[in-house]
């Protein structure tokens, strides 16, 4: 009787020990996503730059606690990151006046970030002196959408407000010219 309690503990062990070999014999792994589409949402968004963005991404703690006592040491979190940001207008918010004169005005919206793309962020390296685990882990997900936030994406379309502007010129124009190569177009741009 000890034999086969001893027999049917080295076989569950073993099995607990080898599951993925044993597994893998047994049969396929499932794995399942199931996902519904609630809205189908018509735009007219034109992109009219895309900008192809790589950085690195740095967080350092210094200091950690025990007690009451400052402990001098750091973590570090280096995240790598590149995407493709889509800037652009929403064209059912472009208005195209004509004039007395036979000129037309084109009133362009404010820009707006359509959409990212070609998303990879990566932690590049971390770092932690001996005595890290006296300070706080460090945030990676906070780290992740400070590359992606707001003021981050209203800061892409200031800096590039210049060639938005020309984009939008030379796009409306191309399109107005294919039809009337003599009109003259005036734009004019949200602030």
């Amino acid at each position: 009787m000890a034999f086969v309690l001893v027999g049917v503990v080295v076989a569950v062990g073993a099995l607990f020990l080898f599951r993925a070999p044993i597994a893998s014999w047994i049969g396929p792994t499932t794995d399942k996503n199931t996902q519904i589409v609630n809205a189908v949402t018509r735009t007219q968004e034109v992109a009219l730059v895309t900008l192809g963005i790589e950085g690195i991404r740095e967080r350092k703690t210094d200091d950690g606690q025990i007690l009451f006592l400052s402990i001098p040491n750091s973590r570090a979190t280096f995240l790598r990151y590149s995407f493709d940001a889509k800037l652009g207008l929403d064209a059912e918010n472009v208005e195209i006046e004509e004039q007395a004169d036979g000129s037309f005005v084109v009133r362009i919206p404010s820009f707006i970030v359509i959409g990212i793309d070609n998303q990879n962020v990566e932690v590049a390296a971390e770092s932690n002196d001996l005595l890290s685990w006296t300070t706080a882990e460090i945030d990676k997900v906070e780290m992740v959408n400070t590359i992606f936030g707001d003021d981050v994406e209203a800061e892409y379309l200031v800096k590039n407000t210049d060639l938005l502007k020309d984009q939008a010129r030379a796009f409306y124009s191309t399109i107005v010219h294919s039809i009337d190569p003599d009109v003259d177009l005036v734009f004019e741009f949200a602030n």
